[in-house]
């Protein structure tokens, strides 16, 4: 154990135990085959659309009636549209019986993502059981999507409430989900100015018990560690000089332990030697209380980020869905007052062809997570040994 660190020794001993780093790598490989062979094989096909910004708003007499503002991305009314039931049952009844698999308009929709590209292009991808599948349901919905787009700005109001109800149904539900986490943890939206119009003041009295808690473990901390360093230049001072200076430990942090006023009792009734044998003792003690300390306040600090990260994940989901929920709102209050001529607002740039492979199972993220994680494992089993070995020897 005191020879110098030789890697080429340490390497060799590694290689000696290649059986303890090959068998974790085998075993993650077979596991991970296991499961993407009993994974069932799906297809996605991805069309992208484009929803540009209009400049300009034209009556029917070909005079200009409204500028429209072009920081406003039209994409923010034409995404919530697709988790529609409506535009589901639109596609489905384009493909009718084309499918190779018969699917619902619920079905549909869960199978279906939108995501935001660049400028003014988005994406609307379709997961199915066959490629074909995939690349059909994919067209029909981007082909469908313009059809309720038009409805929707040619005043159908029903589709309108509908998308604007399931919008409103998601914000419900993460906002209930926000509150109920700010709730049972006492972390409230103290970073933003939204708080003060909730009347939040029992969370913010929780959050502040919680910061007040770890602020009194962490002086509490700091306190003993103070008390400790004094205990060591004492003794360390008696044994290089050979006398006590007492007068260090005049301290507040160490009258918890023992008085001061005590430990010249001591030196004088016991003599210097016994009073180092229990400064020694108390510094044992001393040291075990500081180390669950330790511990408490970085299990608090770990908790409180593991918390504020979820919040942040349910901040970021809600913030989502309240933007689309005041989007359709401000055009609830426009569509009152006018009715868009046109509605073909949405372009098909590029649709979806066939895949040539699935996307799920992942075989070779699969493999590859599954041979480092069992790599990993491998190496610290040989590790473990060989240091077990060297200790035993």
């Amino acid at each position: 154990m005191n020879q110098p660190f030789q890697p080429l020794a340490y390497f060799r001993m590694l290689r000696q135990r290649w059986l303890l780093i090959l068998i974790p790598f085998v075993v993650a490989l077979g596991v991970a085959v296991v499961l993407s062979a009993l994974s069932p094989l799906r297809y996605t096909a991805t069309a992208t659309l484009v929803a540009p910004k209009p400049q300009l708003v034209w009556r029917w007499d070909n005079n200009v009636y409204d500028v429209v503002d072009l920081r406003f991305d039209w994409r923010a009314e034409v995404m919530p549209l697709i988790m529609t039931d409506n535009l589901a049952a639109r596609a489905l009844e384009k493909v009718e019986n084309q499918l190779d698999t018969a699917l619902s308009p619920a079905q549909l929709l869960h199978a279906t993502q939108s995501k935001q590209g660049g400028g003014s292009l988005f994406t609307l991808s379709v997961r199915a059981a066959s490629a074909h599948d995939a690349a059909l349901l994919a067209n029909a919905m981007a082909a469908s999507l313009p059809e309720a787009v038009a409805d929707y700005y040619v005043g159908d109001q029903n589709l309108y409430d509908q998308a604007l109800a399931e919008a409103q149904v998601q914000f419900d539900q993460l906002d209930q989900q926000l509150v109920e986490f700010r709730g049972q943890t006492g972390i409230s939206l103290g970073f933003n100015g939204d708080i003060t119009a909730r009347g939040d003041s029992e969370l913010f009295g929780a959050h502040s018990e919680i910061k007040q808690e770890l602020t009194l473990v962490n002086s509490y901390r700091a306190a003993l560690q103070t008390a400790i360093n004094r205990l060591d230049m004492v003794l360390q001072s008696a044994e290089s000089s050979g006398t006590l200076s007492l007068t260090l430990l005049d301290i507040p942090e160490l009258q918890t332990y023992i008085d001061y006023d005590a430990l010249q009792i001591l030196r004088q009734q016991q003599g210097d030697e016994a009073l180092i044998v229990t400064l020694k003792e108390l510094r044992q003690r001393m040291e075990a209380d500081l180390q669950p300390l330790q511990e408490s306040a970085l299990t608090t600090q770990s908790e409180t980020a593991r918390q504020l990260q979820i919040m942040d994940t349910i901040l970021r989901d809600r913030g989502v869905w309240q933007e689309s929920v005041v989007t359709l709102k401000r055009k609830q209050i426009e569509m009152e007052m006018k009715r868009i001529i046109e509605g073909a607002r949405i372009k098909i740039v590029d649709a979806a062809t066939v895949p040539a492979a699935p996307s799920q199972p992942k075989w070779l993220f699969n493999l590859l997570i599954a041979g480092m994680s069992g790599l990993l494992a491998g190496l610290f089993l040989a590790v473990a040994a060989v240091y077990l070995s060297e200790t035993e020897a």
